[in-house]
């Protein structure tokens, strides 16, 4: 589920949810509507997360199991 992936990457990374937004890109309130199931990205940002991800050395096919 996405909004577990956000939020776990949030973790690792010990970001809030506004510093995560700043580095991907986009508002707080996006950050803050996928980590609580409001909306689903589309595929375009979760690509954007996803290289995110990979940049900061996150196994992206790890995170998608959850």
């Amino acid at each position: 589920m996405f909004s577990k992936q956000v939020k776990k990457v949030r973790i690792i990374l010990n970001y809030s949810q506004d510093k995560l937004a700043q580095s991907l890109g986009v508002s707080f309130a996006t950050i803050n509507r996928w980590e609580n199931s409001k909306n689903e990205p589309s595929k375009l940002a979760q690509k954007l997360f996803y290289d995110f991800c990979e940049n900061n050395f996150i196994d992206v096919e790890e995170l998608k199991k959850l």
